[in-house]
């Protein structure tokens, strides 16, 4: 069979976009600059449509360093353990005198704002791969008290993006009011009458088009965008032979994948088990789990020399993100431990080494630099 030429493949369009659409973006972006002719391809709506049907994977996780006055800083973590530049150190897309934070990730998009501690805050949305930006315009209520604010973007069913905001009612102490904002409309609507929870609407996970919240009981709220409602969510069973207190080491998703990870903080567990959803919300089920004892021999700087067993935090490690891959084989979590970031294959109970923060660190306390994480997803998608 012969092989096109470069001329057959540079007059056929089809044939081009079928071959664009696998190019790494920050490639794509070079490749405006080609010719018109591939500017125009490149920017096309139909081009954005096809490159979105396309599954993307985080290649990396953005890591910020805690700063209460000013932008923090941000370190790039790649998840193949290859060193590489990110696309910032710092947010500086906007001059704004308050700095720049990063509340969310989201399909390769950022929700931000600025960094005041009091008065009127910014907030911005942000494609650190374009290093496009747009200001959110005040939402209706903008003296009210925000409890949570959450991006919801999945580029494979609309190039929009939705904003939820969850602001204080006068109807209770723990009643609520929802404001929306589309890209489409660029306007806040109220969104129906104000309701009561004994979940606290902080931080809300995006998932299956909906916006999950989770109390420290293991209580949820689940509100679906695409139908506009509040939906039910089954409760967790917990194991009988756990005896200690159950703590909670991660509430994510990844992939449409909506994951919880629980442990028993007694001092003699050293096992987490990852929960996962069903995709008709109809139970949660156990579907890996994390056994930390070969991780704690191969690094037992995780534990400390005397430590109390009636500390239930002595075994230091922070589980920063669930990496759902094209292979679900090789799914796997990333672990900060003291000094390092690992990665963990749950399959295979594999890990290794994905960096190094601090060389030759035995502080645990010291050493367990970052509490969050933010997947870094390169996207075309304009905000």
């Amino acid at each position: 069979m012969a092989i096109p030429s470069a001329e057959t493949i540079a007059g056929n369009d089809d044939m081009l976009i079928q071959i664009l659409v696998h190019v790494p973006v920050r490639s794509l972006l070079r490749f405006k600059c080609v010719s018109k002719h591939w500017y125009s391809i490149i920017s096309s709506s139909y081009f954005s449509h096809r490159l979105n049907q396309i599954p993307a994977y985080p290649s990396a996780l953005i890591l910020p360093l805690t700063s209460h006055l000013g932008s923090p800083d941000f370190h790039f973590l790649p998840l193949d353990g290859k060193p590489s530049r990110g696309p910032f150190r710092s947010l500086n897309f906007v001059d704004d005198p308050a700095g720049i934070m990063i509340l969310q990730s989201c399909n390769g998009l950022l929700l931000c704002r600025s960094n005041y501690l009091v008065g009127e805050r910014c907030y911005y949305v942000y494609n650190p791969t374009t290093n496009q930006y747009t200001v959110l315009p005040r939402a209706t209520s903008a003296f009210s008290a925000v409890f949570g604010i959450h991006l919801a973007f999945d580029p494979s069913k609309s190039v929009h993006y939705r904003v939820v905001l969850v602001r204080s009612s006068d109807s209770g102490p723990q009643s609520y009011q929802l404001e929306i904002y589309s890209s489409d409309t660029c306007r806040w609507r109220l969104f129906g009458e104000p309701f009561d929870s004994d979940v606290k609407p902080y931080n809300g996970v995006f998932c299956h088009g909906a916006i999950h919240w989770m109390s420290g009981r293991r209580r949820f709220l689940c509100f679906d965008l695409d139908r506009e409602r509040f939906r039910h969510m089954p409760a967790l069973e917990i194991p009988e032979d756990w005896d200690g207190q159950i703590q909670c080491r991660f509430f994510g998703a990844s992939q449409n994948h909506l994951q919880l990870i629980l442990g028993d903080s007694s001092y003699h567990s050293r096992e987490l088990d990852v929960y996962e959803m069903e995709r008709d919300y109809s139970r949660w089920f156990i579907k890996y789990r994390i056994d930390l004892n070969k991780v704690i021999s191969a690094f037992p700087e995780m534990i400390g020399s005397s430590f109390d067993p009636l500390d239930m935090d002595y075994c230091a490690f922070q589980i920063l993100a669930v990496i759902h891959t094209e292979n679900e084989e090789g799914s796997f979590a990333v672990l900060h431990i003291p000094g390092k970031a690992i990665s963990y294959v749950f399959k295979d109970q594999a890990f290794r080494i994905l960096h190094d923060f601090a060389p030759g660190c035995t502080d645990i306390g010291g050493c367990l630099t970052y509490r969050v994480a933010y997947e870094y997803i390169e996207t075309f998608s304009t905000v």
